[in-house]
Formats: C-alpha cells, sequence, structure tokens
C-alpha cells in the first residue's frame, strides 16, 4: 500500500538542507560590475564560477542522498555542516548519522569529466585539455573527520549507557558525478576505494552495513537508539553550524568605501529561547518548529528543551 504524503512528512529525516549561496553570489556579481584590475576580475570570475560548480555538485549529491535517506526512520540528514572548534574549522558537505550511530562524513566534489589518481594518492582533473593537480579530497575529508571527533569528544550530546557516553563510528567518502570517470591506481598501491560516485552511496553503505551484522555483534546491539534520539542528537549536532562570513572585498583587495554602505550586507534574523530568552541560532530556531509535538510551536535553546522534555532518552 503506497505512503500517504503526511506518513512521509511524519518520517522526514533530513535535519538541515544546504544554506542558500544567493547572498555571495549577488555580491561577487556585483563586484564584477566595479572598477577592477584585469587581475581583480580574473579573481573574482573564478571564484563565482568555482562557486557555482561546488553549488551544483552538493545539489546534485543531496538529491541521491535525499531519495535513499530522506524519508528513513533509522537515518538522519544533515546538509552544509560548518562546525568551528578550538580555532579550527570543518566544512562538511553531507552527514549521515544511523540509529546504530554510524557516522558517514560526506565531501562533495563536482568532477564532471575525468579524475586521475595516481599511487601516491595525488590527484588530477582534466581541465582545458590537459590534467592539472589539485589538493586530495580524501585528505581535506580526513581532516573534517578529525575535528569532527575532537569536537564530539568536546561536546556531551550522545546518550549514555551504564555511565558512559556511546561513541559513534566515523566513516568517510569523496562523492563525484555520476558521469565522472575515475582512474584508479592499484589498490595495493593506494586504496581509493572512498571515493565513490554518487548515485552509488546508499549500494556502498548497504556493502559496509552487511559486513557488521547487527544480530551477532553484541556491541552494535548495545548502541542502536529509537528514532526521536536520533532526531534528537542530529537536531542539536545541527544547532552547532556556523555559516562563514566572507569578505570578499578584502579578500581581493578592494576598498571597503569603493561600494555604497550595506550593499549586499546579509540580515540574520535573530532568534531568542521563549523561556530564558537567551540567542539561539537559525538551526535551532528551525528544529523547534519542525518538533511541534515537544515544543508546543515555542522556541527553546538546547539547556531549556531538557527541561521541557525534548530529547527522549532511549
Amino acid at each position: 500500500m503506497a505512503r500517504t504524503k503526511n506518513e512521509l512528512l511524519g518520517r522526514l529525516m533530513i535535519i538541515k538542507r544546504m544554506d542558500s549561496k544567493e547572498q555571495e553570489i549577488a555580491e561577487l556579481e556585483t563586484l564584477l560590475k566595479g572598477r577592477l584590475s584585469p587581475y581583480q576580475r580574473f579573481q573574482i570570475d573564478r571564484e563565482l564560477k568555482a562557486l557555482r560548480s561546488g553549488i551544483q555538485g552538493e545539489e546534485d549529491s543531496a538529491y541521491y542522498i535525499d531519495f535513499y535517506f530522506g524519508d528513513s526512520k533509522n537515518w538522519a540528514v544533515i546538509h552544509d555542516l560548518r562546525l568551528e572548534h578550538r580555532g579550527q574549522v570543518a566544512q562538511i558537505d553531507h552527514l549521515l548519522m544511523n540509529r546504530f550511530f554510524d557516522i558517514y562524513v560526506l565531501e562533495t566534489k563536482n568532477y564532471s569529466y575525468k579524475l586521475k589518481i595516481n599511487p601516491d594518492g595525488e590527484f588530477e582533473v582534466y581541465y582545458d585539455k590537459q590534467y592539472m593537480g589539485i589538493s586530495s579530497p580524501i585528505e581535506q575529508n580526513k581532516r573534517h573527520k578529525h575535528l569532527l571527533e575532537r569536537f564530539l569528544g568536546f561536546y556531551d550530546i550522545f546518550p549514555k549507557r551504564i555511565g558512559f557516553s556511546i561513541r559513534p563510528r566515523l566513516k568517510t567518502f569523496v562523492l563525484v558525478a555520476p558521469k565522472c570517470t575515475i582512474v584508479r591506481p592499484p589498490e595495493k598501491r593506494f586504496d581509493t576505494s572512498c571515493v565513490i560516485k554518487a548515485d552509488k552511496l546508499r549500494t556502498k553503505i548497504d556493502q559496509e552495513l552487511e559486513k557488521a551484522n547487527p544480530l551477532t555483534d553484541l556491541g552494535i546491539i548495545f548502541k542502536v537508539c529509537s528514532s526521536s534520539t536520533l532526531q534528537g542528537i542530529a537536531g542539536k549536532l545541527a544547532s552547532f553550524h556556523r555559516p562563514p562570513k566572507k569578505d570578499f572585498k578584502s579578500k581581493f583587495g578592494l576598498p571597503a568605501e569603493s561600494f555604497s554602505k550595506g550593499e549586499n550586507e546579509q540580515t540574520t534574523k535573530k532568534y531568542s529561547c521563549s523561556k530564558c530568552k537567551k540567542a539561539i541560532s537559525e538551526a535551532v530556531a528551525k528544529y523547534c518548529r519542525q518538533s511541534k509535538d515537544r515544543f508546543g510551536g515555542k522556541l527553546y535553546c538546547f539547556d531549556c528543551q531538557k527541561s521541557v522534555g525534548a530529547f527522549i532518552k532511549s
């Protein structure tokens, strides 16, 4: 029997969607209309193209992620998560978490044509009829994973079992466009199994999960949580999202007075806790609005959410 729209919405576990980049695009387009040196124009135009290409790649990957995991009660999906911790930043394109607290950190690269990885783990992409070296997305995602591990160790957001906080298992994948041709080295020379095409993500994760049988692995059974607990933890993690504050004028050596004051400045709506009046982020406000059955349509910070029974311990 087909599920109704309300049933699907009730199971929706997309905790956070991609942030809009329209403001950044508009600012770059405005800068291109000003007085620029040829090199400044080149830099800004390159930044704009890279931004649009990155958006397209993330949207394409988000489509496959949402299609396979977005309406599952066993998975929570977070898109475009930027975490700051002790002076370091992790910009995670997509994050998947299941009820066994397996966390998949996903990096998206919009390589539309040819990608070559040599035996030393160096990456090259085919551009303008030649291969050009680029930084390794594998190493980049490892850094994101490392900072996320430190972040999760610092903030106590996972439930406790027999007095100990559950420790999630973190895994990484690099997603590329389905039409991208990947030239790989022999696996014995350099393992590239974490680099996959976006439309193969579900198959790859299913293969990984089949290796660990929850019916025989007592450690996995010990960690399993309810869907509501998973939703609450993912919502709390998403609330730590900190959008970047980009100053394109400074980046490209443009004087601030060259444009009218207030031009393209992004306005951010402010939210506050209904109980303690402390300021809260847009992600926290969104999570509260999506959980009307718990909060009655009101907005609460995480400390106050606990007092109103926001998080249900499994």
